[in-house]
């Protein structure tokens, strides 16, 4: 369960830009030639629906249904209690909680004539819930929209990175508060500052010799990790790092883009050897058994910015 704080703030991503967000996948849908599309998030890994929304699935699973012509819509196993902090955290005004989702998808499919339903990134979602929701959607076609989100979220606006580089501080002044402590002390160091600078949700993973630690601020992932001995080689990777490098030429180091870092990019499935972009936002780690050194670092046309030094 995610138990940190969660914002809505005009001030930070503006109304507007939210509403950009659904209109350009709106926009791919009708050039794909999709009614409506299903985006599935769960405690683990729900990023593309806070990126289009800002709600935080702090525990339980939901989906968000997106037509191509209309609002978006929550189904959601979750109590109709908590619509109210939804609604309230969230930039969504249509939810509905039901006890499975087939019935939810049914009821919502019944409002529209028979099209295409697209099921976004659908190799990872539960098989029995891709069955269950094509078993709810008689006389549509349903197709997968492998990665049709994640596009959008691999280079930040410029309010997202104004919130990268608030985040990579704290994680930098975390990182040196448990420098030297002994490996508990770590965690719970590092823990009190990522707590009190407001993030989402964090890990703390400590060594004898390293800390490392994984935090979720609004709706974006950082990572940083300290240990002497790799501190060299981390300078080194990171120096590699630039627009139109590829991630295996980044020699001795694992390149994670912040898109799939709340997985550790375990489930994304995406090419070890990509090219990097300018905009994109990637951790570079290196590991030596259990030790480990990493940043977070924003791609730029002349090399990167070090988000979390």
């Amino acid at each position: 369960m995610k138990r940190g704080l969660v914002v809505l703030d005009p001030a930070e991503i503006p109304e507007a830009e939210w509403r950009q967000r659904i209109d350009r996948v709106r926009e791919q849908l009708g050039a794909e030639g999709v009614e409506v599309a299903l985006v599935y998030g769960d405690v683990y890994r729900s990023d593309d629906i806070a990126y289009l929304s800002n709600l935080c699935i702090y525990w339980n699973e939901g989906m968000l249904a997106i037509p191509v012509d209309g609002e978006p819509a929550l189904l959601t196993k979750l109590s109709p209690r908590v619509h109210t902090w939804m609604r309230r955290t969230s930039t969504l005004t249509d939810l509905r909680s039901g006890k499975a989702f087939g019935a939810l998808v049914a009821a919502l499919l019944d409002e529209r004539r028979p099209g295409t339903l697209g099921i976004v990134d659908a190799s990872l979602w539960p098989t029995a819930l891709i069955d269950e929701v094509g078993a709810a959607a008689p006389g549509w076609v349903v197709r997968p929209l492998e990665g049709l989100v994640r596009q959008f979220r691999l280079q930040p606006s410029e309010p997202e990175k104004s919130l990268l580089r608030q985040a990579g501080a704290v994680l930098a002044e975390a990182a040196t508060a448990a420098d030297g402590l002994p490996g508990q002390e770590k965690i719970s160091a590092a823990e009190r500052v990522v707590r009190s600078g407001g993030f989402t949700d964090v890990l703390v993973r400590a060594t004898p010799t390293s800390v490392e630690i994984t935090g979720q601020y609004r709706n974006s992932w950082l990572r940083v990790a300290r240990d002497a001995s790799l501190a060299e080689r981390l300078r080194e990777a990171v120096s590699t790092v630039g627009d139109g490098v590829r991630t295996g030429a980044v020699r001795g180091a694992r390149v994670v883009h912040h898109a799939d870092l709340s997985t550790d990019g375990e489930y994304a499935g995406q090419s070890g050897d990509r090219v990097l972009n300018a905009g994109e936002v990637v951790v570079v780690a290196v590991e030596d058994g259990g030790a480990v050194a990493a940043d977070t670092v924003l791609v730029t046309n002349s090399g990167t910015e070090v988000l979390t030094a």
